[in-house]
């Protein structure tokens, strides 16, 4: 078979069914997963690829944190916008939780981000990670909030 690439869409807290999708997978997909070369993604997207190229053991926790993060939105008065409710913060305390400390040297050239600039609009897709630290930083951005 021949090298595939995977890619996951940007899609908010449906990130739960892409991390079901990995887990099938993981269960059943040897001979592609044999084959695959690299991930993308945007957004949750991003973050399902982060965990399915630097950490695939930790994929039930991944779930277990969405669901939580999830359920902790909800109760919010106005949800992801509610004021004084840190959305990116939680978030990026559960990637930090997930991806282990050699995150960034698995990743690299595995793994492809797309962020987009808020004020110009340009997008650019980041393959390249110098630590675990800028690897979280340019996924949290590629879901980054403006609210």
């Amino acid at each position: 078979m021949a090298a595939i690439n995977l890619s996951f869409a940007a899609c908010g807290f449906l990130g739960i069914y892409q991390l079901g999708a990995v887990g099938a997978f993981l269960r059943h997909g040897e001979r592609l997963l044999g084959s695959l070369r690299a991930c993308a993604g945007a957004s949750a997207g991003a973050l399902v690829a982060a965990v399915m190229i630097t950490a695939p053991d930790k994929l039930e926790h991944c779930k277990d944190f969405t669901y939580k993060f999830a359920d902790g939105v909800r109760r919010q008065r106005f949800g992801a916008v509610t004021p004084g409710y840190d959305f990116m913060l939680t978030l990026r305390e559960g990637i930090e939780e997930i991806l282990p400390s050699n995150a960034h040297s698995l990743a690299g050239d595995r793994l492809y981000i797309s962020i987009t600039h808020s004020k110009s609009g340009k997008n650019h897709i980041v393959s390249t990670f110098t630590s675990r630290d800028e690897l979280i930083k340019v996924n949290t951005c590629s879901g980054f909030l403006l609210v």
